[in-house]
């Protein structure tokens, strides 16, 4: 047997309401001067009050900022973390979904280590992270994950292209996932976020790196997906589905922590990166093709996920696909309209995301690739 790890390094507080303990969380990590960073849609909620009203009733001074974007720039990391130089900020809260919270990680990092520049702590960058500050991260959505991992994706713009910075010290020392924070999603975003749940959980499963411990993270998170999702997405608010599906993607994100991702997140990081699009239908959208194509090589894996589904291995990718239309997720071709690449632009711009697709029980050839697109478009 191989050696494996599993990290669990998030106290994670669940269930509803528990943003009211915002404010003792920070001041038990020692903060003194907060950078609350809040989604621009969630900033001036009741629910985004309530959090900086928490903070300030511990006698924390908070300095907020809005500076979310989507698939968060280099540029925009380091104007914030100049910005938090100037006012002395010594613990960040993170309110909103995966692009908060990695932009608080990245901020915090450079914020610990007095730097300007990020692109040191990319992988393979050469700077090994040693600190960050300390981070609270609330998630508003069900399905990054990023509440419970150590990893941070940028996008440099200089290439276009999403890069990881992954190491321990990036873990935020508490989540507090609150299922009533996604109680407003429309049914558009609601798919989106899920499908990536659905997709770091079923990577998870059949990648190289996964072990009996993420297997079952990703087992259960699966579950739940299929369970709650096409009901949320379909009928809107159900506190039982909220709730679950907060829960999922959070099992989601300890899963994939180890065992890691591949070829989902490989066409997903470079469709992100070039045309912009959502990332989960991104990580999704060839996921019916990928699972047919691992699961010689990933027997037991893909048996636990078809049972889940109610289906049989063989009928799994037709399954799936009819799973992910029910929700809503675009096919390839919706994904990335009004553009229309190659599909050999396309096998090019996937195999630039190597460190992942080598993470897969297969490889795919050119051939491979080609009928996964065709399939997908």
């Amino acid at each position: 047997m191989s050696v494996q790890s599993q990290f669990s390094a998030t106290r994670v507080i669940t269930g509803p309401g528990v943003i009211a303990s915002v404010g003792s969380e920070a001041k038990g990590l020692g903060m003194s001067v907060v950078m609350l960073l809040i989604d621009p849609f969630f900033a001036d909620t009741p629910a985004g009050n309530a959090i900086q009203a928490a903070l300030s009733a511990t006698g924390l001074t908070v300095v907020r900022s809005t500076a979310v974007e989507p698939d968060p720039s280099a540029v925009t990391i380091q104007e914030l973390a100049a910005w938090a130089a100037q006012h002395r900020i010594d613990g960040i809260v993170a309110v909103g979904g995966g692009s908060a919270i990695d932009t608080a990680k990245a901020v915090g990092l450079l914020r610990a280590h007095d730097v300007q520049h990020i692109a040191p702590f990319y992988h393979g960058g050469g700077a090994t992270p040693a600190a960050m500050l300390p981070l609270i991260a609330v998630p508003t959505t069900a399905g990054t994950g990023s509440e419970v991992t150590f990893v941070a994706i940028v996008t440099e713009p200089s290439t276009q292209r999403k890069l990881l910075i992954r190491h321990p010290v990036l873990t935020p020392a508490v989540a507090l996932v609150d299922p009533d924070l996604t109680a407003t999603m429309p049914a558009a975003l609601t798919m989106a976020t899920g499908m990536d749940a659905l997709a770091h959980s079923l990577e998870s499963l059949t990648s190289t790196m996964s072990s009996p411990m993420s297997d079952a993270l990703a087992g259960a998170a699966i579950d739940i997906i299929v369970s709650a999702l096409p009901r949320l997405v379909r009928h809107g608010h159900n506190p039982t589905d909220r709730a679950a599906m907060s829960n999922a993607a959070t099992i989601a994100g300890m899963a994939f922590l180890s065992g890691r991702l591949h070829l989902g997140h490989a066409v997903g990081h470079a469709l992100g990166g070039a045309y912009h699009v959502p990332h989960g239908p991104a990580c999704v959208v060839l996921m019916p093709q990928i699972m047919a194509l691992v699961a010689p090589a990933r027997p037991v894996a893909t048996a636990r996920i078809a049972a889940a589904f109610g289906c049989t291995v063989g009928d799994l990718p037709a399954t799936l696909q009819r799973f992910m239309l029910d929700c809503g997720a675009p096919n390839l071709r919706t994904l990335i309209a009004p553009h229309s690449p190659s599909v050999a632009e396309l096998i090019a711009l996937f195999r630039g995301e190597e460190r992942l697709i080598n993470l897969s029980p297969i490889v795919p050839t050119t051939a491979q690739w080609e009928s996964m697109i065709q399939a997908a478009w």
